[in-house]
């Protein structure tokens, strides 16, 4: 595929939410190293103009023209209007290029008459406001504690000719001004002691330190989480909703890869993702395994040691500024923007409440691991419904677990919660918010305490309750649907086998005497359980080496398998 093809081809799958923009550029193996940064390039700043490329390209007539696809017309039209060069001819369908230089002056002529008509001086004045928030974020560069020190690292950035500056000797000066953007410098994170700050809009994803795995670019917000957690080394933690994985890597880091940590995720493909991340991070305690948490038996006798539990659930992400699904949702909101009309901010509203559904069933089922004494609990949202909200609701829900002190949720930091959706003032104080005008994105963060021993008795009830629930849901679906078995029973192990419904047809049985194939819903593709052994066998593990494992059956030998590690998303 050349290359203009290649990246309305990404477009599309970005439209339909197939990944990132860096997991498809930077982490796609399809793509020769030459050509990622161009391609992640291209594709960040079509996605920032997109609203006005799309308005001269409609005015132009050069769909109609050409025949061509709206996707392709926006990334050829980026080039040959934004871009010094012009369109690039390596890797480029020359006959393509001529066609759309032969539009080069009508389109100019549209792209100028917008300028004056928005007022804009210049092309960067045309991309939305809430876009150009980005350009005051900071670049967190977090250390990888699990190969390298700081001091190491601030060394090694000062031998590539950066220059080390001490923010508490600002004399008033903001961050921003001490960390201007161009400017060859960088800073110790005065509240996260592994997390150093660079300049808005500095590129280190070429940097040998990045790509060796000594450092991971993570946003400030979300290095919050595993601080609040606090795991120690060769303790036992589970990150809930674990892909892409910077997360539990970073918990690794400061478990010293010392203990296990247990992954969870229902995506496959994010969770290959995972393997890969955390594989380059040189994480060696990560037990991944693609499963819905809520699924996840807290009684079962493997995770009778976990000790604290990571959970940074699905949310709204209304709070994010700077990461490229900020550009994917403008470009998505400009590709359905007819027929939105007025419905808009109350299917937000109706999305917020069912998250926040969602979130505290998350939390409440962490809680009822009986060994669990710690967790962290955060989204990259600013709606006080999936945040102070869902705190509200987990306090009054049980009398287990209660708040974090604020000496032990980032005591540093000035920004605490809202006293709103049930929280008092005392409680607000505990939890932590960050907005992009603190130079990160807009995050939340709230921890909780076990303060009474775990009751068993209860859980066990409220797991029963749970099964029959899905076994309601199970019961009510059509009868043609195939029946695998609830995933609690399956990890509880009282499931000896899966069942067909009983108006499904019996399978003929292979003329040599074999044992059956059972598929999970959650196994990795092309794994298979055997239904020989008297419990079922848990499920697939993507382990952090890449390497797909199964419990074997007495008395037979099972090879490992491998899977392939493209990434498809992050």
């Amino acid at each position: 595929m050349l290359f203009y093809e290649r990246a309305a081809d990404i477009l599309g799958r970005l439209e339909r939410r197939q990944g990132s923009v860096k997991s498809m550029t930077v982490g796609n193996h399809y793509l020769k190293p030459e050509e990622k940064r161009k391609m992640y390039a291209l594709l960040c700043e079509t996605l920032k103009h997109a609203s006005a490329l799309s308005i001269v390209i409609e005015r132009s007539g050069l769909l109609q023209a050409e025949n061509i696809e709206a996707r392709l017309a926006l990334v050829l039209t980026h080039d040959l209007l934004f871009t010094r060069g012009g369109l690039q001819h390596t890797g480029a369908d020359p006959k393509l290029n001529l066609a759309i230089r032969k539009h080069k002056n009508r389109l100019t002529s549209e792209l100028e008459r917008l300028k004056a008509e928005l007022g804009a001086e210049s092309n960067a004045d045309l991309v939305p406001a809430h876009l150009r928030d980005a350009a005051s974020i900071f670049r967190y560069v977090r250390v990888n504690l699990l190969v390298t020190s700081v001091d190491a690292i601030v060394k090694a950035f000062q031998d590539d000719r950066y220059r080390l500056v001490d923010l508490s000797q600002a004399e008033g000066r903001s961050m921003h001004q001490v960390l201007a953007v161009k400017s060859r410098v960088f800073a110790r994170d005065p509240h996260l002691a592994d997390l150093l700050v660079f300049p808005p809009g500095t590129d280190l994803h070429a940097h040998p330190l990045f790509v060796n795995g000594s450092v991971v670019l993570q946003d400030k917000a979300s290095c919050m989480p595993a601080h609040v957690v606090q795991p120690t080394p060769g303790s036992v933690a589970l990150d809930a909703c674990a892909a892409p994985g910077n997360k539990t890597s970073h918990m690794a880091s400061l478990m010293k890869n010392r203990g296990r940590i247990f992954a969870f995720d229902m995506d496959q493909r994010r969770l290959e993702t995972l393997v890969e991340l955390t594989g380059n991070a040189k994480c060696k305690i990560i037990t991944a395994q693609c499963m819905n948490f809520l699924d996840v038996d807290p009684l079962d006798p493997s995770y009778a040691d976990v000790e604290y539990a990571l959970l940074d659930p699905s949310c709204s992400g209304s709070g994010i500024v700077n990461r490229q699904d900020a550009l994917v949702d403008s470009y998505i909101s400009i590709v359905n923007h007819a027929g939105a009309g007025g419905d808009e901010s109350r299917s937000t509203e109706a999305r917020a409440r069912n998250l926040a559904e969602f979130q505290t069933s998350i939390v409440l089922h962490a809680m009822r691991f009986p060994g669990v004494k710690r967790i962290s609990y955060s989204t990259c949202s600013v709606h006080a419904e999936e945040n102070e909200g869902v705190v509200a609701r987990v306090l009054q829900s049980q009398s287990e677990f209660g708040l974090a002190g604020a000496d032990q949720v980032i005591p540093t930091w000035h920004r605490r919660g809202l006293e709103t959706a049930g929280l008092t003032k005392e409680q607000a104080a505990c939890v932590v918010r960050t907005m992009p005008e603190d130079g990160t994105n807009g995050f939340f963060v709230a921890g909780f305490v076990r303060q009474q021993p775990a009751d068993i008795a209860n859980t066990k009830q409220q797991l029963a309750e749970l099964r029959a629930s899905r076994l309601k849901e199970e019961e009510a679906r059509p009868k043609s649907a195939a029946y695998a078995g609830n995933a609690l029973d399956a990890a509880a192990g009282n499931a000896k086998k899966a069942k067909n419904p009983p108006q499904a047809k019996k399978q003929k049985q292979p003329r040599e005497p074999r044992q059956p194939r059972v598929e999970t819903p959650k196994q990795v593709k092309g794994d298979v359980n055997s239904s020989a052994p008297a419990k079922r066998e848990p499920p697939p593990m993507v382990v952090a080496s890449g390497a797909v494992t199964k419990s074997k059956a007495k008395g037979k030998k099972k090879p490992k398998r491998r899977v392939s590690l493209a990434v498809t998303q992050l």
